[in-house]
């Protein structure tokens, strides 16, 4: 079961990263800046891949 869990959700990394992209889409979302959306959830999401692939 230990090896399911961390096969689907990874580990504490993984999931900060995923918190953090979908914290800067939901803040930019609610901000005037929500057109930017679509442009800066790629950079992070590569620049959270990029992050992991350096652990």
């Amino acid at each position: 079961m230990q090896g399911f869990i961390k096969t689907l959700f990874g580990d504490k990394y993984t999931l900060g990263v995923a918190g953090v992209c979908i914290f800067v889409a939901v803040a930019l979302l609610h901000s005037p800046a929500a057109i930017l959306a679509g442009a800066v959830l790629p950079v992070t999401l590569l620049g959270g891949a990029a992050y992991l692939a350096r652990r």
